[in-house]
């Protein structure tokens, strides 16, 4: 009995019981390490700085010699000077404050969009340590942003590659606060869709691309580093109102899809808000108020950022019930042209450009925009105009009309899903595709919504398309779309609980079970590289088991002959029948009981919800 505890204290004496300055200021765990042998932790070790425990107790009781930030800012960058270039896992200087912006002055509102402001702001610099993690950090950001070009880019293209590349070969991100803050939200974001399985070429350090995942995710500081190294550069919210730089605003968009992809969706709403806020303040919703003498690429820049935040805005409001912040009608600013540097502006865009697959894609959220104001219009207790019909077949007809009129236009590359070819200028294309047929999903949801009065049968049949759909889109292309499409298919679990907490017959009730197992395996296929994964696909077996056991014992012995394939099948809606269980073929003998509508018990739908469950109360099905 005395010697149980002796096994796992070693392990416990890894983690300090208090962290030291260092990584208390960091939010980074602290363990100490035995190959030191002053006594530091790891982490200070690492930046060869003091390791000190200086701050106050929370009782109260303080130190009597507490270091000034100053002294803690030069044992820090002399640390941080002192790295290897080649360094692998460097940590963020924990303990630097970002340099304060306009002082503790009254801020006014004439004088926040003069010139000399946005000048002030655009010569800020970064503080010494947060200047020396920049410039010995550049071969892992530059890692990383090769990481984010492939995974990211092709949906939310913030950033000029060859501007880009430009701008970190002269180590402007060592010296442009506001620069440092979009790479490091960059940074961010690349790192958590690397861990969470998003695939990249194998340009990056192997031949195969699977492989390079693997090492990528070995090898690269955690996202929570670069996430709050971006934090910490950003203005405060007084600031905010006199911020005139594209840098934080582009760090505020890259910041809240960082948060999506952890499913902090709190945190995400936030930075929404505050993109929103400097976009009102700033009214660059109009290009006429941009700054002048913008380059073409900075241009381009800007629109893509614009649309692309105003899907992710428009995509947001339907998962979580949240408000569209801008109209597509309120936007006078142009689509993104897809042209580089090197052409000009008046130059024709090839139809086959993949921009062109892009800007189709944001047509799609503009109609969901406005099929989302009917819904809402229609559900509201507010509406005055209750007379009024505002969701009529024919206006719903209209919308769907239009879509299929702009795909039927779209150029075939856009309609085909290939397969991942680990080239990023071809499977650009495939990302295009893959985006294209999730947001058409995401229509069919909200245009079902909009329907009088669908029954189960219409439900189960466009569930069916769109898993059909989901299930033809190769793998890579949904691990790398990664967390936002988690939340698509959400809106598929709400369709379905509303099917089974309606009446059911034993037939419809063995389409529903063929739909969730669908669901499950999709669910897995992505669930199985996420960060926090919820474990819906297991949950949803564990459903299909118990309804199974309920049918079983309802059909006197029936149904108890249900047996799982080896391997379902993705499609539900293959030709192929030759491995339907039995239950399904006992469902279609002629049976007069069998067309009897039940109701499945409370009980057996307590596990429905999961994490990525859409939040929504409108989208009544």
């Amino acid at each position: 009995m005395n010697q149980l505890p002796a096994s796992p204290r070693p392990r416990r004496l890894l983690r300090n019981s208090r962290a030291c300055d260092f990584c208390h200021k960091r939010r980074i765990k602290c363990q100490k390490t035995q190959l030191d042998p002053t006594g530091r932790c790891q982490n200070c070790a690492e930046f060869d700085i003091s390791c000190t425990y200086l701050r106050p107790l929370r009782r109260g009781r303080s130190s009597q010699n507490p270091a000034g930030p100053g002294d803690r800012l030069d044992d820090i960058g002399h640390g941080i000077a002192s790295e290897e270039a080649g360094r692998v896992h460097p940590e963020v200087p924990s303990t630097c404050q970002p340099p304060q912006i306009g002082g503790d002055d009254r801020i006014d509102l004439a004088d926040a969009g003069s010139s000399s402001a946005t000048n002030e702001r655009r010569s800020e610099l970064l503080s010494p340590a947060w200047q020396g993690f920049a410039r010995t950090s550049t071969p892992v950001i530059r890692k990383l942003l090769a990481a984010y070009h492939e995974t990211v880019y092709p949906i939310f293209p913030y950033f000029d590659p060859v501007r880009l590349d430009q701008r970190l070969e002269t180590l402007e991100h060592s010296r442009n606060r506001p620069f440092f803050c979009s790479v490091m939200a960059a940074c961010a974001l690349a790192s958590a869709r690397v861990r969470d399985g998003a695939p990249t070429s194998a340009s990056h350090g192997g031949q195969d691309g699977e492989d390079d995942v693997v090492v990528s995710v070995g090898m690269m500081p955690p996202a929570q580093m670069f996430f709050a190294a971006a934090e910490e550069a950003l203005p405060t919210p007084k600031d905010l109102l006199q911020c005139r730089d594209f840098d934080y605003l582009r760090g505020f968009a890259l910041l809240a899809l960082a948060s999506l992809q952890d499913a902090r969706i709190g945190a995400m709403q936030m930075y929404i808000g505050h993109y929103f806020t400097m976009l009102a303040v700033n009214q660059w919703h109009d290009e006429a108020n941009w700054p002048g003498g913008l380059l073409p690429t900075e241009r381009e820049e800007r629109r893509r950022l614009y649309w692309s935040f105003y899907t992710l805005d428009v995509y947001s409001s339907i998962v979580w019930d949240g408000c569209i912040h801008f109209q597509e009608s309120h936007a006078k600013v142009e689509y993104p042209t897809g042209r580089d540097c090197n052409e000009t502006e008046s130059a024709p865009l090839d139809r086959t450009h993949w921009m062109v697959g892009w800007n189709f894609t944001t047509d799609l959220y503009r109609i969901l925009e406005h099929n989302l104001s009917r819904l809402r219009t229609r559900s509201s207790r507010f509406y005055l105009m209750a007379g009024e019909s505002v969701s009529t077949p024919a206006l719903n007809m209209s919308s769907q009309d239009r879509v299929n009129e702009l795909y039927m236009a779209l150029p075939p590359i856009f309609k085909q899903l290939r397969p991942c070819t680990g080239d990023p200028a071809k499977d650009i294309y495939g990302f295009q595709a893959a985006n294209i047929q999730a947001s058409m999903a995401l229509l069919k949801m909200v245009a079902l919504s909009l329907e009088a009065d669908p029954d189960a049968e219409r439900k189960c049949s466009v569930v069916s398309d769109i898993l059909a759909t989901f299930h033809q889109v190769p793998k890579p292309y949904l691990r790398a779309i990664s967390a936002p499409l988690i939340y698509h298919i959400g809106g598929i679990g709400t369709i379905l609980g509303s099917v089974m907490e309606g009446p059911l017959s034993e037939s419809s009730c063995c389409v529903v079970r063929d739909l969730l197992l669908s669901m499950a395996e999709l669910l897995e296929s992505l669930e199985a590289c996420l960060h926090r994964s919820g474990g819906a696909g297991q949950r949803l077996r564990g459903l299909v088991a118990r309804i199974e056991e309920y049918m079983g014992s309802r059909g006197g012995g029936r149904a108890t002959q249900t047996q799982h394939p080896a391997d379902f099948s993705a499609s539900v809606s293959r030709e192929d029948t030759s491995n339907k269980s039995s239950w399904d073929e006992a469902a279609a003998l002629p049976d007069p009981d069998l067309s009897a509508q039940f109701q499945l018990p409370d009980e057996l739908l307590q596990d429905w919800t999961w994490p990525f469950a859409m939040s929504n109360t409108y989208l009544s099905f």
